[in-house]
């Protein structure tokens, strides 16, 4: 599928990239707007979820955020930066510790919000097994750009 042809067709309204930056011995990293995506890779793409459940300041973010997408690799990039672990090696540690893991996530984010862990565990879930999920008041799944 054309770069083109999937923006219009997943409604998309922000491409995102993975970026670092060495600054001596730190290094921060996260997402920053792009203006284009690589279309011989996988997409992540991020919607707005129309659960009841989600709660009204993650609805309102959500919206405010529309559709995104981002290639599966820069997320993968992220996952490493983020958790120090592969998506796959991450799921092996925790999948089965949930409530430690939040424990941990508590204690080592100054930014923590509940069920953050929840969240990194359906993100390892996404990345590695391209399992769909919603959390935070959006969507998240692959989309094969091959077909």
């Amino acid at each position: 599928m054309k770069v083109d042809d999937f923006i219009k067709k997943y409604k998309i309204n922000k491409l995102y990239s993975y970026h670092e930056e060495s600054v001596g011995d730190t290094t921060s990293f996260g997402w920053v707007l792009s203006e284009s995506l690589r279309s011989d890779e996988s997409m992540v793409v991020s919607s707005i979820s129309k659960s009841k459940k989600v709660l009204e300041s993650d609805k309102e973010w959500s919206a405010k955020e529309g559709n995104s997408a981002a290639t599966l690799s820069d997320y993968d990039k992220y996952f490493k930066s983020l958790t120090g672990d592969s998506p796959a090696d991450f799921l092996k540690i925790w999948k089965a510790k949930t409530e430690e893991l939040e424990n941990v996530r508590k204690v080592s984010s100054q930014r923590y919000k509940e069920e953050e862990g929840a969240f990194l565990l359906s993100l390892a879930e996404l990345i590695s097994n391209g399992k769909k999920f919603s959390k935070f008041g959006r969507v998240y799944k692959i989309v094969d750009m091959n077909t």
